[in-house]
């Protein structure tokens, strides 16, 4: 089965540094292909790439205000042209890789996967403020459900094509109160059953960890978030260089990292 990580950069240049981290640390695990869909790249941008050995397909987008919306619509292009079985779709700029994240993956059960952020809409602001402005008839479903990252997803091709299909379709048709609408289209797609076959991975599953809500980020006390986590999962661990769940497992994907200092720094020394 083929496997690859896909993302999206524009300022590929001047990310550089953070780009490398997103497809070394993935390589150190999996032998499967990097894939960048690179916005609006100039030959700075494409020799940058070539230096990284990742493979470069350029894409456009007028307005990058909204890359994270306009993203799965280039992704799903890309999807629909390839061979490759199984992709890891990803941020790029705040995703390390400690372990294979295909490992954990059930296929004959499951076609989607996607990871928890370890609390809920309703007890999250950032994700309660873009729902209530963008998808405000959708907010009463979507309230006691657990906030899904849209960071971090994986699936089959054929899959994935329809799920981020649906995301872009919801990312259009919100209301335009806010740039950043990826997430909180899955959260209604997942809240509403329109994803089937997707395995949730939660925080004690050593899968994906979103230091946003899970990380010791100055919200972790201020927004309540550490006492939730806590008495839900346990709270995750820098152990030994590496972060890992409350029970000692190294989780295999680290996403948001650069929100907690001196994870980061420790994270990031080895691809410097």
């Amino acid at each position: 089965m083929k496997k690859a990580l896909i993302g999206t950069s524009n300022n590929i240049v001047q990310n550089k540094a953070k780009i490398k981290i997103w497809a070394e640390s993935f390589r150190k695990f999996s032998d499967g292909d990097v894939i960048l869909l690179a916005v609006n790249t100039n030959e700075d941008d494409i020799k940058v790439c070539e230096e990284l050995n990742i493979a470069c397909h350029p894409v456009q987008i007028e307005d990058t205000w909204y890359i994270n919306n306009k993203r799965l619509e280039h992704t799903v292009d890309y999807l629909k042209q390839s061979n490759i079985d199984l992709f890891m779709v990803t941020d790029v700029f705040d995703v390390v890789f400690q372990a294979d994240p295909f490992l954990k993956m059930d296929l004959h059960t499951y076609d989607i996967f996607v990871s928890g952020e370890g609390v809920l809409v309703n007890e999250e602001p950032w994700n309660s403020d873009v729902l209530n402005k963008c998808y405000p008839e959708e907010m009463e479903k979507c309230r006691s459900f657990e906030v899904i990252c849209s960071g971090v997803m994986a699936g089959k091709r054929e899959q994935l094509i329809h799920m981020l299909q649906q995301m872009h379709e919801l990312c259009e048709v919100g209301v335009n109160n806010h740039n950043i609408r990826d997430q909180a289209a899955l959260i209604i797609l997942l809240a509403n059953g329109k994803i089937p076959n997707v395995k949730i991975f939660n925080l004690t599953d050593g899968w994906a960890m979103h230091c946003a809500a899970a990380g010791p980020t100055n919200f972790f006390d201020a927004w309540g978030f550490k006492g939730i986590i806590e008495t839900r999962y346990g709270i995750p661990q820098l152990l030994n260089d590496r972060i890992c769940t409350s029970d000692e497992k190294i989780y295999d994907i680290v996403h948001q990292f650069n929100r907690v200092p001196h994870w980061h720094k420790i994270l990031i020394n080895s691809y410097e």
